[in-house]
């Protein structure tokens, strides 16, 4: 059994679990994504989801290693503190061969390594306090197995958007294979010129809010934060119960157009979790407020849940968080399925225009309350045809 015994996590919606389970609850109608002058190389102001930290309240990082120092493993850190007595509490009695450390990014340190091109383009040599093992993909991973001193397993997924959410498969994975007693999983990315000149180059951010399952959307809004689990064998609250991947192949950056792949990812999840379409309270859509996306996902959500089940995306409160986006969806599902939700409600689809009538007809969560929250369901669709579906519950007493 996969069972999640806590979450840290730090977005645009807050910095810890309270903050952040409010403002998606109990503030819907509060605008989370800011302006960002320095999005892209241009005159353009895009907005995105950033964390509200100011300088000095970011971790320090200047005692370890300089390929540690990034706003990226600060990030990290900030949802590892989160976490920290609970992880020590499992860690007792557990060989340090036997935890491991499995996380999704998809920028790393590439913000430094942005700023440090940037100098060494003034003066034609590196700054003496950047190296470039910051930008590698494991960054991350390791830095939080330097603290953990976890000894196992310790890599990073980078499949794009699909990236922290395979983590948490990954995961579970090494406890099914009884190679680890305990694994830190989930997700963490940045803010940086890249992606978002990127998506600016595809035509694909929006021009001001992204506007999921709406006639007028128009694209993302890029954002930045972390979420941590701590997974183990031991029994809690919270567990992973399902999990579906498929790959399409289909485009280098469009999804398959019938959401062939999206849709064979939630019926592999339910099977995997023993359980059907009426049995989930509650969808995360990828919902990334493209035409393409929108499109594909509505008609392959209806045709495995019709319109019984409701259904939102998330990214109109956090932004597209990239290699995050997965573990900060299934974070925000740990929230809802955690005593903290007192009242079993859910996020509403928070949209300026009403639903595009030409969508396959799905159903729309209102921020209503559940009478029932007992598994929920959260999708992430990535670049290349990388899908992957996850089910979250509450364990039975």
């Amino acid at each position: 059994m996969s069972y999640l015994h806590d979450l840290g996590i730090v977005c645009s919606l807050g910095n810890n679990k309270e903050q952040v389970f409010n403002s998606l609850i109990n503030q819907p109608k509060k605008e989370y994504l800011t302006p960002w002058q320095q999005a892209v190389d241009s005159d353009k102001v895009f907005h995105c989801g950033q964390v509200q930290l100011n300088t000095g309240e970011m971790p320090d990082l200047s005692s370890f290693p300089l390929q540690f120092q990034s706003r990226n493993n600060q990030l990290a850190l900030l949802a590892y503190q989160q976490i920290e007595v609970t992880v020590k509490r499992l860690l007792n009695g557990i060989c340090s061969s036997r935890i491991a450390v499995v996380l999704g990014t998809s920028t790393s340190g590439i913000k430094e390594g942005e700023a440090a091109r940037a100098a060494h383009k003034n003066v034609n040599s590196w700054p003496e306090n950047y190296h470039y093992s910051v930008q590698e993909m494991v960054s991350p991973a390791d830095f939080i197995a330097e603290i953990t001193g976890a000894k196992g397993p310790v890599y990073t997924i980078s499949t794009a958007c699909s990236s922290s959410a395979k983590s948490l498969a990954s995961a579970r994975s090494l406890l099914n294979s009884d190679l680890v007693d305990m694994v830190i999983c989930g997700g963490v990315d940045t803010l940086s010129h890249l992606p978002n000149n990127g998506f600016n180059s595809l035509e694909s951010i929006a021009k001001q809010f992204c506007n999921p399952l709406s006639a007028e959307r128009d694209g993302i809004n890029i954002g930045e934060g972390a979420a941590l689990f701590v997974m183990a064998k031991q029994s809690a609250k919270i567990k992973l119960k399902g999990v579906g991947e498929t790959s399409d192949a289909y485009h280098i950056s469009a999804p398959h157009p019938e959401g062939k792949g999206a849709k064979t990812a939630m019926i592999q999840a339910l099977n995997d979790a023993v359980l059907t379409a009426d049995n989930i309270h509650y969808i995360n859509l990828h919902g990334t407020a493209t035409i393409k996306n929108d499109q594909m996902e509505a008609q392959a959500v209806s045709d495995v849940f019709g319109t019984k089940v409701p259904c939102s995306s998330t990214k109109r409160f956090t932004g597209h968080t990239l290699g995050a986006a997965g573990g900060i969806e299934a974070g925000l599902l740990w929230l809802l399925l955690s005593s903290k939700n007192i009242e079993q409600k859910i996020p509403v689809n928070k949209s300026d225009f009403g639903i595009d009538a030409n969508l396959d007809k799905v159903g729309i969560a209102q921020g209503e309350r559940c009478v029932s929250l007992e598994n929920v369901l959260s999708n992430s669709f990535a670049f290349g045809g990388n899908n992957i579906s996850i089910i979250l519950g509450k364990e039975n007493e």
